[in-house]
């Protein structure tokens, strides 16, 4: 059965892709900043409430790991794309405060990664996504025109309400290394990462070293680059302020973006940058 959302395209058969500057590999920080709500269970239903463990250490994200990572981007000079539930706009100002002054792209998320989309009812979901857009707007310079659902989350109607609000790409489909059009007019998915993402990384797998994260991205950094030769990839490295944000880690990171930032085929970017690009190169052939 095809998947409604988009065509099957194997990536030796296309066009070759490039990237400006001659770069060969478009290389963006998605750096994911959430909010949870105290009075709802974090993770399966019927949980505690309050839940002091889970609650806690992902607000350290909020409290103490941004400001830690915001410290190793300035010193590299790292664009970020920042993926926010719009909770986080009322909640935490401060921090739409910095990354609005360092000029980050923003990415919708939801409105708090308490509330995941998936089996919304229809009119429930126009209304979720019209009040998210609300507050997004009141917040940030510019509507964001990317979205990662919360929790990678959508419904079949999901894409085309975003398209009709005037979003232009969507993250969840973790499943190219390049942007593709979807069957939504005017709607393209950016490539993300599962396989770098330190939640999933760290959480969700065989507990992981500073070490371990840095040699696995950097593999999948080395390989994409080779890979890169014939045509445009797009590296996502995925982030969540709670994770690389601790202490123990976040040296690894840095390391990580020392060696990418440091290679000349790379283009330093955002999500809207990527989706921007293609689109222009789209039009232009």
């Amino acid at each position: 059965m095809p998947h409604e959302l988009y065509d099957y395209s194997p990536i030796v058969s296309r066009p070759p892709l490039s990237f400006p500057g001659g770069a060969r590999l478009a290389f963006y920080v998605g750096l994911n900043i959430e909010s949870f709500r105290p009075d709802l269970p974090i993770g399966a239903p019927g949980g505690p409430v309050p839940d002091p463990l889970a609650y806690g250490w992902r607000d350290y994200g909020n409290r103490v790991g941004i400001w830690r990572l915001l410290d190793v981007f300035d010193e590299l000079n790292i664009p970020v794309t920042g993926i926010v539930n719009s909770d986080v706009c009322t909640a935490f100002p401060q921090i739409i405060e910095a990354g609005v002054n360092r000029g980050w792209a923003w990415a919708a998320h939801g409105q708090t990664n308490s509330t995941l989309l998936a089996g919304m009812a229809p009119d429930r979901e126009r209304e979720h996504l019209r009040e998210m857009l609300a507050v997004l707007d009141a917040a940030l310079p510019a509507r964001p025109r990317g979205w990662l659902g919360p929790g990678l989350s959508e419904t079949h109607q999901t894409p085309r309400l975003l398209a009709e609000a005037g979003f232009t790409h969507l993250l969840d489909w973790c499943c190219d290394d390049q942007p593709f059009p979807l069957t939504v007019p005017g709607l393209l998915s950016v490539p993300y990462s599962l396989e770098v993402n330190d939640y999933l990384m760290f959480m969700t797998g065989p507990g992981l070293t500073g070490a371990d994260y840095e040699r696995t991205v950097l593999d999948q950094f080395e390989q994409l680059l080779n890979d890169s030769a014939a045509t445009g990839r797009v590296m996502a490295l995925p982030l969540h302020t709670f994770i690389v944000g601790q202490p123990h880690r976040t040296k690894y990171l840095a390391r990580v973006l020392r060696a990418i930032a440091s290679t000349p085929e790379v283009w330093l970017c955002t999500s809207d940058d990527i989706a921007e690009h293609y689109l222009r190169s789209a039009g232009a052939s």
